[in-house]
């Protein structure tokens, strides 16, 4: 089986070669090309680590978590005592809330290189995030013992007295980062947050207001500012802020979510709703947004709707006692006695169960149980939100099927698949592609003018014929030829595989007025997700998949025929029949990049979310750009 992947000619290049590059690309920001350089270096010489460590620096910076984790964690068999390479790993990890994880490696960073003072600095942040304030603290003495007297130290050591609530000492590295980079707009950001802990909104929105100042389109500063106003009852300032986040990161969950708490202190219940729809559409497990949704559902008199987010909270963690309270409830109003006493007598029983064992939570029940309650969205500022503006509104579809092409007009859109030797097949090398204006027409346009007036002889002849109308899009002249090539020749591969995709194409004209057939609507739930609802009144696809039926049986081992079924299927809702087309089709040529794309989209659909996103993270590395669109909308928070 033959694949083009390669930025450059792999015969003319060596591993250093490939290497070079790949840092140059890095060096330019340049992810997506420095990682398919690194393929070929890892190609070249596969037991070497620094391949592996550059592509995981690449797949981190494109928040391929993921996939990076996987690279550092084979660089380390080749170079086991590379303090950067741990120190890598912890930095992804604790982005996936590995923390027991990620200090394992921060500790396993220093043994091997104790003066790097980025080891301490990293290792304070998990420590931050794990509310250790006292081990964050340690770590950043540490950090300053060794020379690094950055600003951002001293912000974070500020942090860590705020968090420990002693709020002079605070203070006191707040005002010295301010004094050491008076640019430096976290610094108010952080020291406004310690102000708004002293009940002084008003000193915090002048903070607030500094940082602004500096950057105007700085979403994380306008986001605290709308809270501090939130909290002087500024109600139209901080609308005004929450929805210039909005703007700037559409995405944010947190802004949508302190929007829905202030329209839901106007009145405005529907709107309310309506921005915890958005919430919930970006962060589907969500358990305390279910809860909040069920409550307000319940007292505009929508029980049923209550019940069901109730019902939603408890199916995600099923210790949620909250969540069996508040059914417990609103089962009360429904008349539902009986219901109403087992869920209150259950979320009962759960709290005396979690406070008989609070202290012997382990680390990785907790971060578990933090995710489920974590918001996603990235604060920008506008440059920044400018720039990832195409990853934000791309819709998300499944990547299309392959067909077969005589004539290419760009050979590195092509894939080929080597019949040599095989039955059925009329040539030795089969040429496919899934994307558009490849095909080149005006060639086929001309053997079409020249073979009117010859003679049809064979199967071969009508197999080619039907290929070129198929090339120019004359589909009912090809299916014509295509049904005259099997007459001849029932055995014929190519001619079931150019039928069902023709077909398949007619179908798609047919339902030409429904142009969004698979996308996902960015404001629907995963889980309420159906692409088959969305397909339901089209043309039906049986006698497309009889065809790639029979072109499995007469060639098993043909990638693109499955992958062109689990596409099929996907529109007909056999979701789990797809997964399963894509996965042979991966078997058969592992870097099909496509069918991991697929599998991984479909997976997520289904959620089964970190597999899917694994998938996902190999269809990036081998060049499908869509999929680190994808991850960083659905597979990190």
């Amino acid at each position: 089986m033959f694949t083009t992947t390669s930025p450059v000619a792999a015969q003319t290049y060596q591993f250093g070669d490939y290497v070079q590059f790949g840092k140059a690309e890095l060096t330019k920001e340049n992810y997506k090309k420095a990682i398919g350089y690194l393929n070929n270096a890892i190609s070249h010489r596969p037991a070497s680590y620094e391949g592996y460590y550059l592509r995981g620096i690449a797949k981190f910076h494109l928040d391929d978590f993921l996939g990076a984790e996987r690279d550092f964690t084979e660089a380390t068999k080749y170079d086991p005592y590379n303090s950067e390479i741990y120190h890598y790993r912890a930095i992804v990890r604790s982005r996936q809330y590995n923390f027991g994880g990620a200090l394992a490696d921060y500790n396993t960073a220093i043994r091997l290189n104790p003066k790097n003072p980025l080891f301490y600095i990293n290792r304070a942040r998990a420590f931050l995030f794990l509310q250790d304030y006292d081990s964050a603290i340690i770590n950043l003495n540490k950090t300053l013992e060794h020379k690094y007297k950055n600003e951002e130290v001293f912000v974070l050591r500020g942090m860590a007295y705020a968090g420990k609530e002693e709020f002079d000492k605070a203070l006191e590295d707040l005002n010295l980062a301010i004094r050491k980079n008076p640019d430096h707009i976290n610094s108010y950001i952080q020291r406004g947050g310690v102000l708004m802990q002293l009940n002084r909104p008003d000193s915090a929105i002048l903070d607030f207001n500094l940082a602004l100042q500096k950057d105007p389109g700085d979403s994380y500063a306008l986001f605290n500012r709308a809270l501090a106003r939130m909290d002087i009852s500024d109600t139209a300032g901080a609308f005004s802020d929450l929805n210039a986040v909005i703007e700037i990161s559409p995405y944010n969950s947190y802004a949508y979510y302190n929007r829905a708490i202030l329209k839901l202190g106007t009145g405005d219940e529907q709107g309310t709703i309506e921005d915890l729809d958005k919430v919930i559409a970006l962060n589907p497990d969500n358990i305390a947004v279910y809860l909040y949704r069920g409550r307000i559902k319940r007292s505009m008199g929508n029980l049923k709707g209550a019940i069901a987010d109730f019902n939603k909270a408890i199916e995600i963690y099923p210790e949620f006692a909250d969540a069996y309270y508040e059914r417990s409830q609103t089962k009360k109003m429904q008349q539902d006695y009986r219901g109403a006493e087992q869920d209150y007598e259950y979320a009962f029983l759960i709290n005396e169960f979690n406070f008989a064992r609070k202290d012997s939570v382990k680390l990785e029940e907790e971060m578990y149980l933090r995710r489920l309650l974590a918001f996603s969205g990235e604060f920008k500022d506008k440059k920044n939100a400018l720039k990832d503006m195409d990853d934000q509104q791309t819709d998300v579809s499944l990547q299309p099927i392959f067909t077969s092409i005589l004539f290419a007009k760009d050979i590195s859109a092509v894939k080929l698949y080597d019949t040599y030797g095989k039955k059925n097949y009329t040539t030795d090398v089969i040429t496919v592609t899934n994307k558009l204006g490849v095909s080149g027409i005006a060639q086929a346009n001309t053997e079409l003018a020249d073979s009117e007036s010859g003679q049809p002889s064979d199967d071969k002849y009508y197999l080619r014929k039907a290929g070129l109308y198929a090339d120019v899009q004359n589909y009912s002249n090809a299916l014509e030829n295509f049904d005259k090539a099997i007459h001849v020749n029932p055995n014929l591969i190519m001619a079931y595989f150019g039928r069902a995709n023709t077909r398949f194409k007619l179908i798609e004209l047919l339902n030409s007025e429904f142009d969004e057939q698979y996308l996902y609507d960015k404001n629907e739930p995963f889980d309420q997700y159906d692409p088959y609802s969305k397909t339901s009144g089209y043309h039906t696809y049986g006698e497309v998949l009889k065809d790639y039926n029979e072109v499995i049986e007469l060639d098993p081992e043909f990638p693109y025929a499955w992958y062109n079924r689990g596409f099929v299927k996907s529109l007909m809702g056999d979701y789990w029949g797809a997964i399963s087309d894509f996965s042979k089709a991966i078997e058969l040529d592992p870097e099909l990049a496509e069918a991991y794309y697929n599998k991984g989209l479909l997976l997520i659909f289904q959620q089964v979310k970190t597999v899917g996103c694994g998938e996902l993270s190999r269809a990036g590395e081998l060049g499908v750009e869509e999929a680190y669109r994808v991850m960083k909308r659905f597979c990190s928070k």
